[in-house]
């Protein structure tokens, strides 16, 4: 029953965004894009899966959780189809990946969402170094100090909590934190994540207009991130498009060319996603059990 109301819930979503586009425009504009552009895109947003999926394993090796690297792309293919389909800040996908992890891992509820917890320090403090550059220090400079707080403090922390999830998560930081050889591999890994999303922007931007610079690609992809954290609408749906599509034709790109590349960007890096990870979902629980094992 809950795969048929999540097969419903996307499908519905699915129709929603294809009713607000011009359909003839929109196949005009995907028709200017060459074949080998559109590969590299595709190309770069698996590598940004596979890149996500990696660092997740990693921090679990760290902490002593034996769960294998395609056993954590199903981890993680989960919480992306519930990222896509909760609104805002993708509680939601948090909250799934830490239940999975549990179970394809073997550890405890603690275990699994102080995990969750680190990994999500190292991307949201890398989000908050990129989108600095590329928006704004004065917007960003309060979120980042508390990141950077909370990797640097747990030590003096840690014998006055009581909650078993906030010493396990102290711990867990603790132990990252002295492992130089990891923690800055990680953080780095969070960054070259980011970077990503901006360059696959500015490649189908290049395609229609070639004035646009990098650094205003990455500012508008960050700008329309934000818009989406909002709680409002699933996946942040409407609300990245408007936002993506309005910073666009402010820098001069012509309304229906915006129109065109914010469509073609969200299918690469949001309902591709959400197939590919439903996709693997089903090849991994039908086709591939050997995989747990890998």
């Amino acid at each position: 029953m809950k795969k048929k109301i999540l097969i419903a819930v996307i499908v519905t979503l699915m129709l929603i965004a294809l009713s607000q586009l011009d359909a003839e425009g929109l196949l005009y504009g995907v028709a200017q894009i060459p074949v080998w552009v559109a590969t590299l895109l595709f190309a770069l947003q698996i590598a940004t899966q596979f890149l996500i999926n990696w660092q997740w394993y990693e921090i679990a090796k760290a902490v002593g959780i034996r769960v294998s690297f395609w056993a954590m792309f199903y981890v993680n293919c989960k919480g992306a189809v519930v990222d896509s389909i909760t609104p805002g800040v993708k509680i939601g996908g948090e909250v799934t990946r830490a239940v999975q992890l549990k179970r394809e891992g073997a550890c405890t509820t603690e275990q699994a969402a102080a995990i969750v917890a680190v990994q999500k320090l190292f991307s949201m403090g890398a989000l908050f170094l990129v989108m600095g550059f590329a928006v704004g220090w004065w917007v960003f400079i309060p979120f980042l100090i508390i990141f950077l707080c909370v990797f640097f403090v747990p030590h003096r922390i840690k014998n006055y909590v009581r909650w078993n999830f906030l010493i396990t998560l102290c711990e867990q930081v603790e132990n990252i934190r002295g492992n130089k050889r990891l923690f800055v591999p990680l953080f780095l890994l969070s960054l070259c994540i980011w970077l990503l999303y901006p360059a696959k922007m500015y490649i189908l931007v290049l395609q229609f207009a070639t004035d646009v610079s990098f650094f205003n690609a990455a500012a508008i992809t960050f700008a329309a991130y934000m818009v989406a954290m909002l709680p409002i609408f699933p996946g942040g749906l409407g609300g990245f498009e408007a936002t993506m599509t309005g910073l666009l034709a402010a820098t001069g790109v012509a309304v229906a060319s915006a129109a065109v590349i914010t469509v073609l960007f969200r299918f690469v890096t949001f309902w591709f996603v959400m197939l590919f990870g439903a996709g693997y979902i089903a090849l991994y629980k039908k086709v591939l059990p050997t995989l747990r094992d890998l």
